[in-house]
């Protein structure tokens, strides 16, 4: 009698390599889509038409990103500290308004009210586009 004898049947290990693939590929998206800076909230008034105090506005205009603008026909540098300060230690109640020029980035005008802010400037507000 001839019996048949197979080859016994091996099962296959499991390769582990596409897993380590897939949580490598789920790490590098966690680590690459989140943020670790801090944020902070900046204070800025919307511009009425009435207004029942007699705050005197000085317009500030955005000039370009680097953080040049101009007041009163002068150019000041936002990044020189002592230069804004300055320009608010002349009149700190009044309203600055901040007119940006088009084609500027929003990080620009962010960091002349952060400046402004610092030196000690209790109102500030941006310019409506007309």
């Amino acid at each position: 009698m001839l019996l048949k004898a197979d080859k016994p049947v091996h099962r296959r290990a499991i390769s582990l390599t596409p897993l380590i693939d897939v949580v490598f590929i789920l790490l590098l998206f966690f680590m690459l889509s989140s943020t670790f800076i801090q944020w902070r909230q900046i204070d800025v008034s919307a511009p009425t038409e009435a207004s029942s105090d007699t705050k005197t506005q000085r317009i500030l205009t955005l000039k370009s990103d680097q953080g040049l603008f101009s007041f009163d026909g002068l150019q000041y540098d936002s990044q020189n500290e002592a230069a804004v300060k300055a320009l608010v230690l002349e009149d700190v109640e009044a309203v600055y308004v901040i007119k940006v020029e088009p084609g500027l980035r929003t990080q620009s005008m962010i960091v002349l009210v952060d400046a402004l802010k610092q030196a000690g400037a209790n109102n500030v507000s941006l310019a409506g586009v007309i």
